[in-house]
């Protein structure tokens, strides 16, 4: 067995030192034999954006170009799997669950001098209406297998099946991610199944 390790960090600030964000990627690929390859790899991304736009309500008339902070925190993993039972059969997997919480504070409207030198004279507080969605919650997963069969040389048949749920709760934008994950498996599930024959005609 041959594992390969990886590792990717990124970090960033702007606004002033008001927004900043991290990113980190591991990742590993791994040979269990010559015909059986697999990779796993993951993403775990923070980030503080101080003027998120929110958005557009209007009011007597008046249109308010909104801004808010948002708290934003985003978890995936990706697995990949190649498995050569024989030369003219191969079998395929990929699978992501994927989840992303925010939460919207300190809510404020364009003033009448974006473009200001201090950056706090750019905005003006602002309320939004009682109704908007302040936080989210999203969880998703994706996965697609595939079974090629070279029945004939040059001839392939192909078993596709695509599974994938996905959900958005308003609120609770600081769910425990061993509780979300277990929740996506709560959501309904969509599934396809496609099957294609190709046949080579020049022999």
């Amino acid at each position: 067995m041959k594992i390969v390790p990886s590792l990717w960090f990124n970090y960033g600030r702007s606004d002033e030192g008001r927004s900043d964000y991290t990113s980190i990627n591991p990742s590993f690929s791994i040979r269990v034999l010559t015909q059986l390859q697999a990779s796993i790899s993951g993403n775990l991304y923070r980030e503080h954006s101080d003027r998120q736009w929110f958005g557009n309500f209007e009011d007597g008339g008046v249109i308010h170009h909104s801004f808010a902070r948002l708290r934003y925190r985003e978890l995936s993993m990706s697995v990949r799997l190649n498995y050569t039972m024989r030369p003219n059969l191969t079998f395929e997997f990929y699978g992501q669950p994927f989840m992303a919480t925010g939460e919207y504070t300190n809510f404020r409207e364009v003033s009448s001098t974006p473009e200001a030198r201090d950056y706090d004279d750019r905005y003006t507080p602002y309320v939004p209406p009682a109704s908007s969605q302040t936080a989210f919650n999203m969880k998703q997963l994706r996965t697609n297998t595939v079974v090629r069969w070279e029945y004939l040389p040059g001839s392939a048949l192909y078993l596709v099946w695509a599974h994938g749920r996905f959900g958005s709760i308003p609120g609770d934008p600081d769910q425990p991610w061993r509780d979300g994950l277990g929740d996506i498996f709560d959501l309904r599930p969509d599934n396809t199944f496609l099957v294609k024959v190709a046949y080579w005609l020049a022999r």
